[in-house]
């Protein structure tokens, strides 16, 4: 009997000891990466499990951004939020004006070294109260894509630029247009920009409706009436593949579509947007956030999964696999990355350009603005089909986001 018990006491002692050896800390990741983005973020968690058989992170794609933020305010109300999401600027200030975030700073243990190496603009879009709150993660930045076969040396200024527009369409005759438009509240952001202009100052009050955005609708609407530019219906990566127009403004993260779109058709290649009164690139994508439901046990291993994801080689492998940018100083000076740059020009001459950090722009970080942005939106397309004047279709916008902004206070 004294043996059976010792029996049962040692195996009740190797399954304690053994239980405790297989805990795990469990780490939720809410992200909108499908196909092969999502491919890339499960490598990457898939090895980060790998090499820290104490935490399990695991990767859940929640649909697009649009339903990735309708299921985090869903989980926020049932406080079951996952421990780490994928968030855009806006969705942060709401989310840190309704105490559901902490601030990732606190349990990254950063030297200034690695403070300092997220590239400055990135970092500046994840500040709050002085506390990088959330961390860069997939960046792309807008880029002037063109046709290099009507377009060999790409303008440099908002002058150049249209002035090869209308040469491009009046030679087109109507078969292919110098520019392609459509009523998007970042190609109206990037001409409003390049004038001087933007939609707020830092005090939240109204700027678009002034001059500099009056005239970038109207610079707009005027290539579209001189036949500069086609007003499109559908995606410009079709329409430079199809030839039908030489030039557009987008996303670099987009390069994909327009290298299916152009295969065996157009050559093509990115430059920066051309210089208005000012310089201007504007950053788009989005960050990594920490839920304050998280235990702290989830928070520290949570940091140390960002820090994985965010680090020099990580950083460099996300960015050549999908097209987006380095977020790190060390991933844009690396080795790997720059002998990417130097087998794909492309890249390298557009969204690769370093020259455009240094004067790099996002949109405003602001709650209301996801409701501000749908005003902004129907504004644009108000303005370009000639619903409105630029100055009425704006002064109906600033009446709807001033709303939007009070209902913040």
């Amino acid at each position: 009997m004294r043996v059976n018990k010792l029996i049962l006491l040692t195996l009740v002692f190797c399954l304690a000891v053994s239980g405790q050896v297989l805990a795990k800390t469990e780490v939720t990741f809410w992200h909108a990466m499908s196909s092969a983005l999502g491919e890339t973020v499960n490598e990457l968690v898939a090895e980060f499990n790998a090499q820290n058989p104490d935490i399990h992170v695991e990767a859940i794609y929640q649909g697009g951004y649009g339903d990735l933020n309708t299921k985090l305010v869903a989980s926020i109300t049932a406080q079951n939020s996952p421990v780490l999401a994928q968030v855009y600027e806006n969705w942060t200030d709401a989310f840190i004006r309704n105490d559901v975030l902490v601030p990732l700073e606190d349990y990254l243990h950063l030297t200034d070294e690695e403070y300092n190496d997220y590239v400055e603009v990135f970092r500046n879009m994840n500040i709050w109260d002085g506390k990088l709150y959330t961390v860069p993660f997939n960046k792309s930045n807008w880029v002037l894509f063109y046709n290099t076969d009507l377009v060999p040396n790409p303008p440099k200024t908002v002058d150049e630029f249209l002035a090869l527009s209308k040469k491009i369409s009046d030679e087109g005759q109507g078969d292919v247009f110098g520019f392609g438009i459509r009523p998007t509240v970042e190609l109206f952001h990037a001409f409003m920009y390049l004038n001087g202009g933007d939609f707020f100052d830092e005090d939240l009050n109204i700027t678009f409706t002034g001059q500099e955005g009056i005239d970038a609708l109207n610079l707009m609407i005027n290539m579209i009436d001189d036949k500069s530019a086609l007003l499109i219906d559908g995606y410009e990566s079709n329409a430079l593949g199809d030839g039908i127009i030489a030039m557009y403004i987008g996303s670099s993260a987009g390069a994909s579509f327009v290298e299916a779109a152009a295969e065996g058709k157009v050559n093509w290649s990115m430059a920066p947007i051309p210089a208005g009164a000012r310089p201007g690139a504007p950053f788009m994508g989005t960050n990594i956030a920490l839920f304050a439901t998280a235990t702290e046990e989830q928070r520290e291993a949570a940091a140390k999964f960002v820090k994985f994801l965010t680090n020099t080689e990580n950083t460099v492998t996300w960015a050549i696999r999908t097209g987006y940018l380095p977020v790190t100083y060390s991933g844009l000076e690396s080795e790997a990355w720059n002998a990417f740059l130097a087998d794909n020009p492309r890249v390298a001459e557009g969204p690769g350009n370093l020259e455009a950090f240094e004067y790099g722009y996002w949109q405003p970080r602001v709650a209301a603005w996801e409701g501000a942005r749908s005003s902004i939106g129907n504004a644009v397309e108000a303005a370009l089909l000639k619903y409105a004047t630029p100055e009425e279709a704006l002064a109906q916008a600033a009446l709807e986001i001033e709303e939007e902004i009070a209902l913040m206070d």
